[in-house]
């Protein structure tokens, strides 16, 4: 009953209009932090994954958080309504919450990455994060959130692992299973969330970002998200006031650390081969990426990539990855589909 009125209450903000986002909802490592963060700087805030688990209720903390930067915000702004960016992994929005996104929302951008470079670097993440001294001394730092978070992951656990049993059959690595179903579970969202953010919001109102194509082209990347800025009222840069959903997005921390260096898109450069073919990559890894590839394609290949025409309009630089020129260079998901089988899968 609680939050569902605190959620109410920034809904009622939304509805008159003294309330307006711009949401980042990317799948795990996808560059959603600093997408967030280049269009959040010409806003009047920025907060970092309120629907993070790390409470006993979610839904209260994800609605006080997002409260709470509209009160900092609203005291700077004065008369006109509030607009803030907010980032946020598309495993952890709930429907209620996603519902309020929708109600709010001046635009929607949806991030989305390579899974043979995305989960692997989602599994190192796990690694690092679910050390025990990273453990440890998290919750030395920050018992009564990281007991929630765990909290919640061990109640979710058995999920992403039946998710990670139907694509990959039994007989898996406990934890190993657990981040593919985690990866599953956010990949799967997305895809529901961009159908539902479609219809409600219309194409001029959201767009699809590949993490690969805005590193190639990061200049554009960063007039685009500028653009949509603009267009949701945002001014000048440098006064937005940033608030985390967790400990993991405070100032000091190594994550916030990583996600703020250099406050910009780092360029892409070399040859990264064919997807899969990193030798380096365990062969679990791999087969997660495999069966992640169908979505990523039909994502890429998504009306609401305009990044993918903007890119064939402008020509891939030489120094281009050879998997991401098979992608720009193929008409569609399936003709991609058939070059990669060909090669690599």
């Amino acid at each position: 009953m609680g939050a569902s009125r605190d959620i109410a209450e920034i809904k009622m903000l939304a509805d008159s209009g003294e309330l307006r986002l711009v949401y980042v909802l990317g799948v795990p490592r996808s560059n959603s932090t600093v997408v967030c963060r280049l269009i959040g700087e010409r806003l009047d805030g920025i907060v970092y994954e309120p629907a993070m688990p790390s409470s006993a209720s979610p839904l209260r903390h994800y609605a006080r958080l997002i409260r709470q930067a509209y009160d900092v915000a609203k005291a700077k702004t004065g008369d006109r309504g509030v607009v803030l960016a907010v980032k946020d992994l598309d495993g952890f929005v709930t429907d209620e919450m996603f519902d309020f996104i929708l109600a709010a929302a001046e635009y929607i951008v949806f991030t989305i990455r390579d899974p043979a470079a995305q989960h692997p670097s989602l599994s190192r993440q796990f690694v690092e994060e679910f050390s025990l001294l990273y453990r440890i001394r998290s919750t030395l730092r920050h018992p009564i959130e990281q007991n929630f978070f765990l909290w919640h992951m061990t109640n979710w656990m058995p999920r992403f692992w039946q998710m990670a049993h139907e694509e990959l059959g039994s007989g898996q690595q406990p934890l190993r299973a657990a981040v593919a179903g985690f990866n599953y579970a956010s990949w799967r969202a997305q895809a529901r969330h961009i159908e539902s953010a479609r219809r409600v919001l219309g194409e001029e109102g959201v767009t699809i970002l590949d993490a690969g194509l805005s590193r190639l082209f990061p200049q554009e990347t960063g007039e685009e998200l500028a653009g949509i800025a603009r267009s949701a009222g945002g001014g000048g840069a440098g006064s937005a006031t940033e608030i985390a959903g967790h400990s993991r997005m405070e100032r000091d921390s190594h994550w916030a650390g990583e996600a703020r260096a250099g406050g910009k898109l780092k360029p892409l450069g070399g040859s990264d081969g064919t997807p899969f073919s990193d030798p380096d990559a365990n062969e679990f890894a791999r087969r997660v990426s495999a069966t992640l590839y169908p979505q990523y394609l039909e994502s890429f290949y998504d009306p609401l990539h305009r990044q993918l025409r903007s890119a064939r309009e402008a020509g891939l630089p030489d120094r281009s990855p050879h998997s991401l020129r098979q992608l720009v260079e193929a008409g569609n998901s399936a003709e991609a589909g058939r070059r990669l089988k060909a090669t690599a899968i």
